[in-house]
């Protein structure tokens, strides 16, 4: 038994599943910690108390910063680079008990359920996650529910 759905891709559904990504890979406490210590940091700075220790903190903290921020930058380069690529921004996606297909303008793969190490499922876009920081994108609404069972049935399988 296999499933098919062809999903023709805008900016807006790759920025969407990219940023749930990000979000569920860096989780709340980076998102929200982040700007706490740099507010501290701050703090330290307007009393007079800063020394050599905050400015360390504040050395690692940057860099962090800057690492996400680019690691954020890349990949939506990356995402966004099948736009330019690819005249038509459709794939289609065959799911089999064997694997996945993929086949747009740029090209086709098949990848095999073993390589799929999580589903993330969002509200509008479900994330079948491979090598740890790829993923396949498959907006909720083109797929049916017979499909999105069999998704997770191979997915729960896995484990």
């Amino acid at each position: 038994m296999s499933h098919s759905i062809r999903v023709t891709y805008d900016r807006s559904l790759v920025r969407r599943a990219l940023n749930r990504f990000m979000l569920q890979r860096m989780g709340l406490t980076t998102l929200f910690g982040l700007p706490c210590v740099s507010l501290m940091l701050l703090l330290f700075l307007l009393m007079g108390q800063w020394d050599w220790w905050l400015t360390v903190v504040s050395f690692f903290l940057a860099v962090v910063v800057v690492t996400m921020v680019f690691i954020y930058w890349l990949r939506l380069r990356t995402s966004e680079g099948f736009f330019e690529k690819a005249k038509d921004p459709s794939v289609t996606f065959i799911f089999s008990s064997e694997g996945v297909k993929t086949d747009s303008a740029i090209g086709n793969s098949e990848l095999k359920w073993a390589v799929f190490d999580e589903l993330l499922k969002f509200p509008d876009v479900w994330l079948l996650i491979y090598a740890r920081s790829g993923y396949l994108t498959l907006p909720t609404e083109a797929l049916s529910v017979e499909c999105k069972e069999f998704i997770e049935e191979r997915m729960s399988e896995k484990r």
